[in-house]
């Protein structure tokens, strides 16, 4: 009998090994949930995260630069496809068509009756200055998602409603060399649902704005091609390697 109680108040070798199980668990939840890496790069991985739900934009945006004032509509498939046409604006800008696809990219001018067209199928960013490989709109979230992972100082400012949607402010000090923004203070006012630039100035007091804006919504592919008009000349170049 007393032998039969001993044997019954001995302890299981399995809870010794679930505790330590257990303990192990707590450990590596712990050092999940912890905050890595500093601030600037927590807020680097939290904007990445929301624009990465953005599939297509389309708005109405106004840019300006000295005393050149541009009104254009944007529609844009993320990755690699835009459209802007231009309808407010001087003479020579007036009208002016830009599509790009991962294909071609083109620019019309009707003042010249002219579209540039330039092979977009081996597209990098070192090519986007050339005439109708890139654009500014297309680059201008990862433009300004790499100026911080750069280590632009940042200030973080008030909200405010752009384009009826609430966006809000971050400072940057853009240090020489950069290859989107000019020395000095740029101002950029994120989308708070989704971090895509609704507004901006640099330090050269170029601007843009959006006045309206939609996210998310189906545009037609066809949008992100372009026809020549009848009669239009057609200028061919292949971007520098």
């Amino acid at each position: 009998m007393a032998q039969r109680n001993i044997l019954r108040t001995q302890p299981t070798p399995l809870l010794p090994a679930a505790l330590l199980i257990l303990a192990l668990a707590a450990i590596v939840w712990f050092f999940a949930l912890r905050p890595q890496g500093t601030p600037q790069m927590r807020l680097i991985d939290e904007l990445e995260r929301e624009l990465s739900q953005v599939d297509t934009v389309e708005g109405r945006l106004t840019i300006s630069l000295q005393d050149v004032t541009l009104e254009q509509e944007l529609w844009v498939q993320r990755p690699q496809r835009l459209r802007t046409e231009t309808s407010t604006g001087p003479g020579a800008f007036a009208g002016t068509i830009v599509v790009l696809n991962q294909e071609e990219g083109w620019v019309y001018s009707p003042a010249l009756n002219m579209a540039t067209v330039v092979d977009r199928s081996a597209y990098s960013a070192e090519a986007a200055g050339e005439p109708g490989a890139g654009s500014l709109l297309e680059r201008m979230p990862d433009s300004i998602l790499a100026a911080l992972r750069g280590g632009s100082p940042l200030q973080r400012g008030a909200t405010e409603i752009i384009a009826g949607r609430q966006a809000t402010l971050l400072e940057l000090t853009i240090p020489p060399g950069d290859p989107s923004f000019p020395l000095g203070t740029l101002r950029v006012w994120l989308d708070d649902q989704y971090s895509y630039p609704l507004a901006w100035q640099d330090s050269s007091n170029r601007t843009l704005r959006f006045s309206a804006i939609a996210f998310n919504r189906e545009i037609d592919p066809v949008t992100f091609t372009f026809f020549p008009p009848p009669g239009a000349g057609v200028h061919r170049i292949d971007p520098k390697p």
